[in-house]
This record gives C-alpha cells, structure tokens and sequence, in this order.
C-alpha cells in the first residue's frame, strides 16, 4: 500500500470515529436541554438552538487560526489536536447541570475541535488530483456514517443508561480516533520558506481564487439546511408519533437510515464528479435536496419522515464532496489549511445560524418551517452554482488565474 493511500485509509476510519463519537447525543439535546430543567416548549426550542449553534461561532472564528498553523506546522498535527480538544470537551458535556454550562462547552467544542476540515485538509494535502473527488468523497462518506451510526447507539445508550453515560462513551470514541491518525498517519511534510515569495501563504490569494466563494456558500448551504432543522427535528418525530417511548431510539433510527444512504451516495457522487463534473454534481443534488427537505413538512406518519428523511441524505450528500474538490483543484499545495479552514470558517456560520433560526421560525411559527426555509435556500444555491462555478477546460486550467 502507499504511503497516501494508508494515510487516506486511517483517516477516514478515523473520521468516522470521531463523527460517531460527537453525534453519540447531538441529535437529542434539545432532550437533554429538558433535562437540565427546561419545562417550558417554548424555551426548549430556543435553548436548543442556542446550545446547538454555539460551537459554529467559535469553530468560524477560530477555523483560520488552524488553517494557517495547519500550513506552517502540518495538517496532522491539526487533526490530532481537534479530536484531543474534543474528548476533553465531550466529557466535561456529562457533568454541566445547567443549559448556559452546556452551552459553554459547545463554545469550547467549536474553537478547539474541527475534525473534519483539518482530516479533509490532511487527505486533500497527501491525495493526487485525480483522485480528489473519489477521497474527499469518501471522507464525506465517513461523516455521514458517523452521524447514522452516532445517533443510533447514542440512542440506545441514552434511552437504557441516560445522557451523560453517552456523553463520556462519545469522549471515548473520539479518543480512538484520535490515537490512529497518530499512529496510523503519516505526512511528508516540509515546512516552506516564509520569505519565498512564490510559495508564501495568503488567505487574500485564497478569497480571490475564481468559484472559491461559490463552493464555500455550497458548504454554507449544506450546514444551514441540516442544522436548521436540527432544533424541530426531534420534536417532529414526538409530535407525529403522540409517545416519548423509546424516542431517542426512534429519532437516531431515522437519522441514521438517512445517514447510511448518505454515505453511499456521498462515496459514489465524489467518484461520479471525477468523471462527470463536480459542477453538474451541484446543480442536480442541490435540486433534489430542496424538494426532500421541503418536503418534511407534509410528513403525517413515522413512515413518511423515513422516506422525505433518506431522500435528502441521499441528494445532500454529493454537494459536500463536490465543493471539497472544487476548493481542492483551484488551490496551490501551500494554502490547502488556509483554504480549507477560510471555507470552513465562513460555511459553519451555518451551524451557527441554523440552529437559532430554526429554533425561532419553529417557536414563532410552526415546526414544519425551518424545512420550508431550507428548501428555498437550496434553490437560491443552485443558481448561484449555475453562474459563478466554472467546468476545468480541457487542460485542466480553470481560466487566468487559477490555482492562484
């Protein structure tokens, strides 16, 4: 095996830990939140969203800092360092009593943490370029079994041991993950000359990279969808089902039938981009997650939200990867964390806003409305996709410009 290819490999196992790990009790906070003495519905919604949005803000603010530390000290250091900072955090998640501690520790998750931009960064950096589409798919292969995988035994464990027995189970999973991008991993790298004009990083050089910005509001959109909902989701599934019996097992059985069909997708949709085009990729995907997702508020039955559920895995799953090797193909070997962690910076504001604005539109409005507004967010994507995101030419070059 090659050196890439067994770096690419522990990485992606690695990914998958450290999804599992973080996903063990996020999709049933706003339980947890009730938990930690939140009766009232109205305030369950808000608190849920604030507590789910807060590690999107730090994770925005200091994704950056990562990214340019990733380039001056390497991308496994980076990676290392997240899932360590997150075993910490997750544990410490099992002992808060309050929502503002809860919300605390997701503020330290955010600046600490980052495992999947600082692996994609790793994987992006050790990959040929033919095969970008393939790995980085697979990598978006490895988040969505981490967060089908995640919910389902996070559910079990919460259901039979309660929340904070998950929270420390997590922390031990992550650990895990973090111990074989140590030793499992390797990265030839070598530290470049900061006073060599042609090799110095820049995220102004980044920012002006011709559809850099196009691929980031893609990951912006694909966060903000997903975590818009995040905050109604499971009281969606309470609603339509009239029972909390076994509801974290139910609600972490759903996610994850959407999360195994999203991995598949996301494997098969990065490979399909190499060949087919990672734009065209965008443009059919993002349509198709528009209607899947609007399509969760004309859900009446536990059946139902199986369905319209898996349909937006499957659809949303490609424009991940796709985006990841359009960032990929345009950027120079020397700001590959400065790209990624600028796009990761400026796309997890959608993990930031998503949750609070889907826990306002369902206080204010009605369950069903974060879906609708995620819809018609996907729809605006792909026009934007349509017009500022340009195929390579039969060269290979982007245009004047590219890789610059």
């Amino acid at each position: 095996m090659t050196p890439w290819k067994k770096t690419f490999y522990s990485a992606f196992v690695a990914q998958i830990l450290s999804i599992v790990g973080f996903s063990f009790v996020l999709p049933f906070l706003p339980f947890y939140v009730e938990e930690l003495g939140v009766a009232d519905p109205g305030a369950q919604r808000i608190w849920s969203g604030i507590v789910l949005s807060a590690a999107g803000w730090t994770l925005a603010l200091f994704a950056p800092i990562w990214g340019v530390l990733a380039d001056r000290y390497g991308r496994k250091a980076m990676v290392v360092r997240s899932m360590l900072g997150g075993t910490v955090v997750l544990a410490l998640m099992a002992f808060v009593q309050t929502p503002l501690q809860l919300a605390v520790c997701r503020v330290l998750q955010g600046a600490l943490t980052g495992t999947v931009a600082a692996s994609v960064a790793l994987v992006a950096s050790v990959s040929p370029s033919r095969k970008s589409g393939y790995t980085l798919g697979m990598m978006q292969m490895a988040v969505f079994l981490g967060v089908s995988l995640g919910p389902m035994f996070g559910g079990l464990v919460a259901d039979h041991f309660g929340y904070r027995p998950a929270f420390l189970a997590g922390a031990g999973v992550i650990l895990l993950g973090g111990l074989l991008v140590l030793y499992g991993t390797r990265e030839e790298f070598t530290r470049l000359d900061p006073s060599d004009e042609t090799t110095r990083g820049s995220y102004r050089r980044v920012l002006m990279m011709g559809g850099f910005l196009a691929a980031v509001l893609v990951m912006f959109t694909v966060r903000l969808s997903n975590t818009m909902s995040s905050p109604a989701f499971p009281l969606v599934v309470e609603e339509i089902r009239g029972s909390k019996a076994n509801l974290n097992t139910l609600t972490g059985s759903i996610i994850m039938c959407a999360g195994l069909a999203a991995a598949v997708s996301a494997g098969v949709l990065g490979h399909v981009g190499d060949r087919w085009g990672h734009k065209r990729v965008l443009i059919v995907a993002s349509l198709l997650a528009a209607v899947a997702v609007s399509a969760h508020a004309l859900a009446r039955s536990v059946a139902e939200l199986y369905v319209v559920r898996t349909l937006f895995g499957l659809a949303v799953a490609g424009m991940m990867p796709a985006a990841n090797a359009i960032v990929k193909r345009i950027t120079p070997s020397h700001n590959i964390g400065r790209a990624f962690g600028a796009a990761t910076s400026f796309s997890t504001l959608g993990l930031a806003i998503g949750p609070l604005l889907g826990g306002y539109l369902a206080a204010r409005y009605a369950l069903q409305m974060p879906f609708l507004v995620s819809g018609a967010c996907l729809l605006v994507v792909c026009g934007v996709v349509a017009v500022a995101i340009r195929e390579p030419s039969a060269d290979g070059v982007d245009g004047p410009g590219a890789g610059e």
